[in-house]
């Protein structure tokens, strides 16, 4: 049985521990490296702008999904989703897809919020038609971004409106 909730501080030890997994294990699907940030906390202030969502399954933290909110003025109306993860146990099973539509689903909420950006790889096919399937769309491609071993790899910006009422604009310009 698997739950999704908000992470707490309580939440870290376990957090870590699949980040720390999910960096080693799949690094080719992430733009960021483990020796980067080796600690990998919770990366999240724990509020309803800012904010980090896990996926349980049978009281063990199996994924996550993370909202950050611009804290610039004139950027305050766009909100970063990022560090998103599922374990491989439970792929292809629509848990990431419940958990980035809870995640939107919160991020709709907060007063003046009108879009998520995002970011990733574009040898990532698996996540950018789950993020297709939800509404996000690309914006922005950006040539040899990444440097994964002796390979680059190209990234691929998207935005979700969360009103819906720029997606058409995008798709046809």
């Amino acid at each position: 049985m698997t739950n999704i909730r908000l992470l707490t501080p309580d939440d870290t030890p376990q957090y870590v521990t699949i980040w720390r997994k999910a960096l080693v294990e799949q690094a080719e699907y992430f733009r960021i490296a483990l020796a980067d940030n080796p600690a990998q906390d919770i990366p999240t202030r724990f509020g309803n702008d800012s904010f980090t969502l896990g996926v349980f399954s049978n009281g063990s933290l199996k994924g996550s999904v993370s909202i950050e909110r611009d804290s610039r003025i004139k950027f305050r109306h766009k909100a970063l989703l990022f560090k998103m993860f599922v374990d491989g146990e439970l792929a292809g099973k629509g848990v990431g897809r419940a958990l980035i539509t809870q995640a939107m689903d919160l991020a709709a909420q907060v007063d003046g919020l009108r879009q998520l950006y995002l970011t990733v790889l574009a040898s990532n096919r698996r996540a950018i038609h789950l993020y297709t399937s939800l509404g996000f769309v690309e914006f922005a491609h950006e040539p040899e971004a990444v440097l994964i071993g002796d390979s680059y790899v190209d990234e691929i910006q998207m935005v979700h409106f969360l009103n819906g009422k720029h997606s058409e604009k995008i798709l046809n310009t």
